[in-house]
């Protein structure tokens, strides 16, 4: 495997996938972890910038899916993310359950 080119390690990309705009966004300290499975979930939301009928489409590149990195961070920086995080161990049985 070839060794990352350091500039890639503190430059904004022009565009991101899921898995390295999570990366991304842990990076900038606007989340405190971050999967690509999670960017996933949070691209149901209502005002998710891509997609069609979207105001910025997702490119293909090299077999994946792409997205242009501005408007991307414009979103978690309008939408901050809230929730549980990264998986802590069992929940709790719901009440009323055997």
């Amino acid at each position: 495997m070839r060794t990352p080119d350091p500039r890639t390690l503190t430059r904004i990309p022009p565009v991101v996938t899921f898995a390295s705009g999570a990366q991304l966004l842990v990076r900038l300290k606007l989340v405190r972890s971050m999967s690509k499975e999670g960017v996933r979930r949070l691209s149901l939301h209502p005002d998710w910038p891509f997609g069609p009928d979207r105001p910025h489409p997702y490119w293909s590149l090299a077999n994946a899916e792409v997205m242009e990195t501005e408007p991307f961070l414009a979103f978690f920086e309008k939408n901050p993310v809230t929730g549980r995080g990264p998986d802590k161990g069992p929940r709790a049985r719901p009440r009323g359950g055997p």
